[in-house]
């Protein structure tokens, strides 16, 4: 993409950062942004405004700040789980009640009716409390391989997370851009990341347009690498399990496909 011509202002140095965090913070119906690099603190400005009814899309990489780290992890709150308890593992787990109780009832039985009797031939019964016992064996062993609960990962707001080439050899292209589209009426572009040193501390540059021809073909542009760049990204599923740390039941989450 080239644009020849565009009117703009420019950013230079440590303050490079403090007219994109205003305009974000007064956008009014969307944000639009492409980082390879995120801070916690500012994808909490993001849930933010995405509470305030905003349209957000975000770009970045699986470099993620607070990921890894023992920090405030506001990107795991991008990513919600939706648990479906496994109505044929509650069946199985009914059954094995059921059959439990039926074996009480009949050693019960049993006992009141030899207490009554004192005839040996109910020791026949023990018969039906064998034949319990397996089928409470059976009933058991499906209960326990079912799996309890079904998991899917669905997002806060539409986002991208794309696999960084020396993290894995799917893919050899790195997202090193740096957009931020505002309202569909201004864009940032430069070398900020979404990060707290970016905006703050790091000697940035940055420009910011207003022509709505540059506009255009911004939109146009992260669009393209939203919907349409045949990279490599995280599925969504998969990390979900993983920020989730469900270890209880590492075995019994199934993965979708993404439903975003």
């Amino acid at each position: 993409m080239f644009i020849n011509n565009a009117n703009c202002d420019i950013y230079i140095g440590k303050a490079a950062g403090k007219h994109l965090i205003s305009d974000i913070r007064n956008a009014r119906k969307s944000i639009k942004i492409v980082s390879p690099y995120l801070s916690a603190s500012l994808v909490k400005e993001l849930i933010k405004l995405k509470s305030k009814k905003l349209n957000i899309e975000l770009i970045t990489s699986d470099d993620i700040e607070d990921f890894t780290g023992d920090k405030e992890k506001n990107i795991h709150k991008l990513i919600i789980q939706n648990k479906t308890p496994n109505s044929f593992a509650k069946k199985w787990i009914a059954f094995s009640l059921i059959t439990i109780f039926s074996i009480i009832g009949v050693l019960a039985t049993m006992l009141f009716a030899f207490y009554e009797t004192e005839d040996i031939r109910i020791s026949f019964g023990f018969i039906a409390v064998i034949i319990l016992c397996f089928v409470y064996r059976f009933f058991n062993k499906k209960s326990k391989s079912s799996k309890h609960n079904y998991y899917k990962y669905s997002q806060l707001f539409p986002f991208k997370v794309y696999m960084s080439p020396y993290k894995s050899k799917l893919s050899d292209s790195f997202i090193h851009s740096k957009i931020y589209l505002i309202d569909d009426k201004i864009a940032y572009l430069g070398s900020l990341n979404f990060t707290v040193s970016g905006l703050k501390n790091n000697y940035e540059t940055s420009i910011r347009t207003k022509e709505s021809k540059a506009i255009k073909e911004i939109k146009k542009e992260i669009n393209q690498l939203f919907h349409h760049s045949n990279l490599h990204e995280r599925d969504i599923q998969l990390w979900g399990a993983e920020l989730y740390e469900q270890s209880s039941e590492k075995n019994k989450t199934i993965f979708i496909k993404k439903i975003v």
